[in-house]
């Protein structure tokens, strides 16, 4: 029976692809954070046909990560898939239990330091799935600033450079703030992050083991927008209500198990939009800005980068 671990599995596009893997006969290890929730989705993959089990963890908190990783060895000896895939947004500055801009840290350090902890469980043709975003076009990195204060960047509706003037007009205006788009550069960046990880690590995997991430959808029922403050929380789910513009949780989950499963997926370290091969941005496809990003975050979560 093929193993998966889902992170953020207790809702939306994560709980959606645990049940579609239950199906396939597969056994899933489900993280969240709310025990109710997780066996909710526990109940889902096995009444699918598949076996599962809940484990918690604050992805908020380094320690706890490696503390959840410890649990999974005692729980499985091999992943066939390792799917990153807990993510938040939310509208103001807040920072982890470390100090990391909390985007920053949920979103890609956890990512990063979990793979790293559970590397070397993966199977010789296991796969690892990072949840992206095509909010990572908007998106770029100061790495200084991250060195010095645990932030990717400046708050606003851009952290892409050459849209500064638009993040300086909408915070002139008040409409950053009015809309609750204040986090959303922050969240751009740790999108970004997710592509330049994906890249390095397929690039040190080789080619037997797969890494590729994937652009869900636009999805107001994914989840990912429960912390955001009134208005941006409005904005957010009423998306759903214009025709053509919103996705469904099930095209994320089946985009999801597509790349965790499917064998007619032959490549790695490709960038997804949904099921199909799309082109990730230049600052995302940057090999330079993917290294260095790769040594930055050992040295924050304290591992050798010479890894895998």
């Amino acid at each position: 029976m093929p193993t998966a671990l889902i992170t953020g599995a207790t809702s939306g596009i994560g709980r959606d692809a645990a049940r579609r893997l239950g199906e396939q006969g597969w056994h899933v290890l489900v993280h969240g954070r709310d025990a109710e929730a997780g066996a909710e989705t526990v109940a889902q993959v096995e009444d699918a046909g598949g076996e599962a089990s809940f484990h918690a963890a604050d992805f908020a908190d380094l320690d706890a990560i490696r503390d959840f990783a410890d649990e999974v060895r005692e729980a499985v000896d091999e992943l066939d898939a390792l799917c990153n895939n807990a993510g938040l947004a939310i509208n103001e500055f807040r920072e982890s239990e470390q100090g990391f801009e909390l985007h920053f840290a949920v979103n890609h350090l956890a990512g990063y330091l979990l793979t790293h902890e559970l590397v070397d469980l993966l199977a010789d043709d296991g796969r690892v799935v990072n949840t992206a975003s095509v909010a990572h076009r908007n998106g770029d990195l100061d790495f200084e600033e991250i060195r010095e204060s645990g932030r990717t960047g400046v708050p606003g509706i851009t952290g892409a450079k050459e849209l500064a003037p638009l993040r300086k007009l909408g915070q002139a205006t008040g409409v950053t703030e009015r809309t609750g788009l204040n986090g959303f550069a922050f969240y751009s960046n740790s999108k970004l992050c997710n592509v330049l990880f994906t890249k390095e690590l397929a690039r040190r995997l080789g080619e037997d083991q797969q890494c590729n991430c994937f652009h869900p959808g636009i999805i107001p029922g994914s989840g990912v927008g429960r912390d955001l403050a009134f208005p941006g929380s409005l904005l957010w789910e009423s998306l759903d209500l214009v025709p053509g513009v919103s996705d469904t949780v099930e095209d994320g989950g089946r985009a999801m198990v597509k790349l965790a499963a499917d064998p007619n997926v032959t490549v790695t370290g490709a960038y997804f939009n949904k099921r199909r091969k799309a082109r990730a941005s230049p600052s995302a496809r940057d090999e330079d800005r993917a290294t260095r990003l790769w040594a930055l975050s050992a040295d924050l979560v304290d591992v050798d980068p010479n890894w895998p």
